[in-house]
């Protein structure tokens, strides 16, 4: 049961403030557990106690224009929104089945399928390309009622060969899928696609969208040439250029004008160590785009860069550069040290192992050659190759208009900028973008992991109403066709 405060708003009459709070009321309704409600409960007391009213209590036309006047403001329902507990993560147990694939006369493709063997079936489309799938990735998934299929896509993750280029393109990853829906016998599943990810997703949704159920897509990217110059361009290095220093300093100048080729080279060199040191590089300019919104402090103190916790404090403030900065003539464009350099264990595609997640098993791959610079050398294979699309992904949205689709955008995604969102919003305005403030790339930020839990959920439901709908409509039919057989 409700609270008493769950009565609906009777106080001042203004539109806006009566509005406001009558959707706290309802948005309150709409949670279940003791400890939603009653956070929701208190941001509401909270916003009445600013506005200087309670619920169903009268107040004077002076205080009303006043509580007007302040509820046009949007920071009443900034607070509210700021107070509703984020979701986490769904549990997860044992894999109910694990399998391998031989998809070509080269590669075989492994998977792992986790939840209700007779639920509805949906497969995680990892990003990359070459970052490979967790399973973390089932646990944006009530796996009560979901039959989760993770596959890692050609060359990486537990796939093999490792890090293989061979007939290794977008066509064949959508092939690959295809081959696994009918091993495993599903008719329809949901696409759930994150950065490279969601450019696949949409590629093999326009050429089987009668086997796509619905689809959620997180850190937009259409692998387009603009997006391609902007992460290896020199666009984001506006945001990063000491990251990108350090990323392009690998590089000699003579080749410095195609920084995608020039790693192309490096990375498939028969010299492992000229291969190894360009992954590291490649991947450590990944993470610190990725990981730009972080929390950490950079600073040069007179002769390296340090990072350091912020808000920072005093106890642990760094001293006062004043003889390093003697020493250097004053001088601040001294060459970034490899102190200030990310290091190479994160990924670009934001769907790492998550929080407590073991690496053991990304290093314990035999040699010679590692998982992340397996990551490394797909990432480049496909940029290199402008992800072997044939046309713009944009240009087929007419064939998947009709699947329900929910995007999900962090606004501070610096890997894949929410331009690219928005553009695929203009093209397709039948599927529902949700841009979430103060989030990143990552499907562990906070903000992103809730609305991807809300997404799944959504979509679950809504599917449900479907089948129920469509089987009602389908017993209907058979009832009537039996009366019609018995009348003669």
């Amino acid at each position: 049961m409700l609270p008493a405060t769950a009565a609906k708003w009777s106080g001042p009459t203004s539109p806006v403030c009566t509005s406001a709070c009558n959707q706290l009321v309802s948005q309150r309704q709409r949670h279940r557990s003791r400890a939603e409600v009653a956070a929701l409960c208190h941001c509401e007391r909270n916003i009445l106690g600013w506005l200087g009213v309670r619920p169903a209590a009268k107040t004077s036309r002076k205080l009303q224009s006043v509580i007007s006047a302040a509820a046009d403001s949007k920071a009443a329902l900034d607070s509210a929104s700021r107070s509703i507990p984020l979701r986490s993560l769904y549990p997860v147990g044992k894999a109910i089945e694990t399998g391998n694939v031989k998809v070509s006369d080269v590669h075989t493709v492994h998977y792992q399928v986790y939840g209700n063997p007779q639920g509805q079936p949906a497969l995680v489309v990892h990003g990359g390309p070459g970052a490979g799938c967790y399973t973390n990735h089932a646990r944006f998934f009530d796996l009560q009622h979901w039959k989760v299929v993770l596959v890692d896509q050609r060359g990486c993750g537990s796939s093999t060969p490792l890090g293989c280029l061979v007939d290794n393109n977008t066509q064949a990853l959508i092939d690959d899928y295809e081959k696994l829906r009918k091993r495993l016998k599903i008719k329809k599943w949901m696409l759930f696609g994150g950065s490279w990810g969601v450019a696949l997703s949409l590629a093999y949704a326009q050429q089987h969208a009668a086997k796509v159920s619905s689809i959620v897509l997180r850190g937009v990217c259409l692998m387009r040439p603009s997006e391609i110059e902007w992460m290896f361009g020199g666009g984001a290095g506006h945001l990063q250029p000491l990251g990108w220093r350090n990323f392009k300093g690998h590089i000699p100048e003579a080749e410095s004008d195609d920084v995608v080729a020039a790693y192309h080279k490096r990375l498939t060199s028969p010299d492992i160590a000229v291969r190894d040191a360009a992954a590291k590089a490649w991947l450590s300019w990944e993470h610190s785009v990725s990981s730009a919104r972080t929390s950490s402090l950079q600073v040069w103190n007179g002769s390296q860069w340090q990072q350091t916790d912020f808000p920072n404090p005093g106890s642990k403030r760094l001293p006062l550069p004043l003889a390093a900065a003697s020493q250097n003539g004053g001088s601040s464009g001294a060459p970034a040290s490899a102190a200030a350099s990310q290091s190479a264990g994160g990924s670009s595609s934001g769907e790492g192992a998550g929080a407590g997640a073991s690496d053991a098993t990304q290093q314990s791959r035999p040699a010679p050659m590692s998982a992340f610079t397996a990551q490394a050398l797909l990432e480049c294979h496909y940029s290199h190759n402008h992800a072997f699309l044939q046309d713009p992904l944009l240009q087929g949205i007419d064939q998947v208009r009709h699947i329900p689709c929910i995007a999900v955008q962090g606004r501070l995604d610096y890997v894949c900028p929410v331009v690219t969102a928005y553009d695929l919003h203009c093209e397709w305005p039948e599927m529902e973008l949700r841009v979430v403030p103060n989030a990143g790339h990552s499907m562990y930020d906070s903000g992103i992991t809730h609305e991807l839990l809300e997404a799944t959920d959504r979509l679950r439901k809504s599917s449900a109403k479907i089948r129920a709908a469509a089987k009602e409509q389908s017993e209907t039919q058979s009832s009537i066709s039996s009366n019609r057989y018995a009348s003669i």
